[in-house]
């Protein structure tokens, strides 16, 4: 998933032009409009929506816009009516500061769900707090999202710092290596998984060794030299998948054969379709907070449905699906769509969504956070299992 700084997906926003930007409204899904007399309230998806990444947006928007029909067609009379406007902040942390601006503007917006990329929510995370708007992160994994205090911050995925020891104990308690190389992207999300894996595996007395990798991949080669010379038994490679891919193939070529973990960014089908590092790729494993949606019965209809109106769903679809869910029923339970009695309720209850049952720490995190474990095989992923028990998985 994503998380530090990278470019995540452009533009189609809200009603609003201002000399600097036309804002447009962007729909996804079919929407009839509100019967009479219903208490109509947006839900603000803000994500890219343009460039190279626009997919995950929509995906995301695609996701949230269902679980909104859902609810409207399940609504009595006196229920609330939801709809759903997106804004493109184009993968862009200034942005994104402008997007959440924009977001806010409509007074009946309740809840904000965003944004993808670790930066971009960092640096709109002021403008919701000053708005006193609930935020629901749906998968930006940055550590320093919850750390600035923030009683509006609700998010889906585990911390990369969480991520980071989860993979480490799963390593510990199923391969119990001796010698261990971490190679890591020497950015924040590279830094914070590898930091919190390696203290993990010192604290069981494991052997690890880490290699910090330059964003430029200055000195690949005598890192993966280095490596060798340590001759590992098993590997963590972590950072964004862009760079470390091209370490894992450098890692392959010299003849290091040790097993291979990687970290949530490296879940991508299309990464492994580049034929060299489908390659190199062949059995590693990947951690990932998400789910293996085929042995939960609770995702089951919605993903059938889904792909029916939108082809194969994607781990965004899933998560927007899933922090709609959790806005939506916060509203339900508490009666009320003022900002600060959903904040409040987004703190107190459990919420039942497709990716199961939803809690939050006081500082946002998810109270049971959990990752989950892929092998590559063959141009895709298998699941393997799980850091901790979830009981919504059925395997």
């Amino acid at each position: 998933m994503k998380s530090g700084s990278s470019p995540w997906v452009r533009r189609m926003c809200t009603v609003l032009s201002l000399a600097a930007c036309l804002a447009v409204p962007y729909s996804v899904g079919a929407d009839e409009g509100p019967p009479p007399y219903a208490k109509v309230v947006l839900i603000a998806v803000v994500a890219p929506l343009s460039g190279p990444e626009r997919q995950y947006g929509i995906d995301l928007s695609n996701g949230v816009q269902a679980a909104i029909d859902d609810a409207n067609q399940a609504r009595s009379l006196t229920d609330f009516y939801w709809q759903m406007q997106s804004f493109d902040d184009q993968g862009d942390p200034g942005i994104a500061q402008q997007e959440a601006q924009f977001a806010l503007v409509d007074p009946r917006t309740a809840v904000v769900i965003g944004h993808l990329g670790g930066q971009e929510t960092f640096l709109a995370l002021p403008v919701y707090h000053q708005a006193g708007i609930p935020v629901i992160i749906p998968t930006a994994s940055l550590a320093a999202l919850t750390q600035q205090g923030y009683d509006n911050v609700f998010r889906l995925c585990p911390p990369d710092t969480i991520e980071g020891a989860l993979a480490a104990r799963y390593v510990e308690r199923t391969v119990k290596p001796a010698n261990v190389a971490v190679l890591w992207e020497q950015d924040d999300y590279g830094n914070d998984t590898a930091t919190n894996f390696v203290n993990y595996l010192k604290s069981a007395k494991i052997k690890v060794v880490d290699y910090p990798i330059d964003v430029d991949l200055k000195d690949l080669a005598k890192t993966v030299a280095a490596v060798a010379s340590q001759n590992p038994d098993y590997l963590y490679v972590t950072g964004m998948s862009n760079v470390m891919s091209k370490v894992v193939i450098a890692v392959r070529k010299a003849g290091i054969t040790a097993p291979l973990l990687t970290s949530g960014t490296f879940y991508s089908n299309a990464l492994l379709a580049d034929k060299a590092f489908g390659s190199a790729a062949q059995g590693m494993l990947v951690g990932t907070c998400v789910p293996p949606v085929q042995f939960m019965p609770s995702a089951q209809v919605f993903q059938q449905r889904y792909e029916a109106n939108h082809g194969r769903l994607s781990a965004y679809a899933l998560f927007g699906y899933a922090a709609a869910q959790v806005a939506i029923n916060a509203a339900v339970v508490a009666h009320t769509t003022e900002k600060q009695a959903l904040i409040h309720e987004l703190g107190a209850d459990v919420f039942r969504t497709v990716i199961g049952d939803v809690s939050f720490r006081p500082n946002g995190d998810p109270l049971d956070p959990d990752i989950y474990f892929y092998r590559a095989d063959n141009g895709g992923f298998n699941y393997v299992g799980s850091a901790l028990p979830n009981p919504a998985v059925l395997r």
